[in-house]
């Protein structure tokens, strides 16, 4: 009878030592958990996940920029192409200078982002192309005075050469 009663006990103190070895490896499990994600959370899966969702954030804003300017830069094309020096229109001009500026606004306020450097070049290319069409204008301004002042020096020496011959025929 003793020895069924160890037995007994034995079984007993082996389920009680279980359950004590058990609830420490439990206590120490969490005490470990805790330490590693309240303390210290600086991991480097936390931050790329934190990395791509700002990235996300970023190409959001853009492309939104993009389609706010989409107006913007088809208007600053139409007034360019229907633009004619010859007219004296300030207004237009001081208005297609104003979009270009405003195109160029958006890539200083974000010039950190090299994708906003799409705004400076296009408005390099309509100013570029603004200058083109008042130079070429001028050059064919330039190019119509001189044929008209070649046809009334054309017409000068045909009437100098006439006179020289109708002088000789005397």
């Amino acid at each position: 009878m003793e020895n069924e009663k160890r037995k007994e006990m034995n079984n007993r103190e082996v389920l009680w030592g279980r359950i004590y070895v058990f609830v420490l490896f439990f206590l120490t499990s969490l005490a470990c958990c805790l330490s590693i994600f309240l303390w210290n959370t600086d991991f480097r899966l936390f931050e790329q996940k934190e990395y791509v969702k700002v990235k996300m954030d970023r190409i959001r804003n853009f492309r939104q920029e993009q389609q706010g300017h989409k107006m913007v830069i088809d208007s600053l094309y139409h007034k360019i192409s229907g633009f004619h020096p010859g007219i004296h229109a300030q207004y237009e001009e001081e208005d297609v200078d104003y979009l270009i500026n405003n195109l160029r606004n958006v890539y200083e306020q974000n010039n950190w982002d090299k994708r906003y450097k799409v705004f400076l070049h296009v408005a390099d290319f309509y100013e570029m192309w603004m200058n083109d069409k008042k130079q070429l204008w001028s050059i064919r301004q330039n190019i119509d005075m001189f044929k008209a002042n070649l046809e009334e020096c054309e017409i000068g020496l045909q009437k100098k050469m006439d006179k020289l011959q109708n002088d000789m025929k005397k």
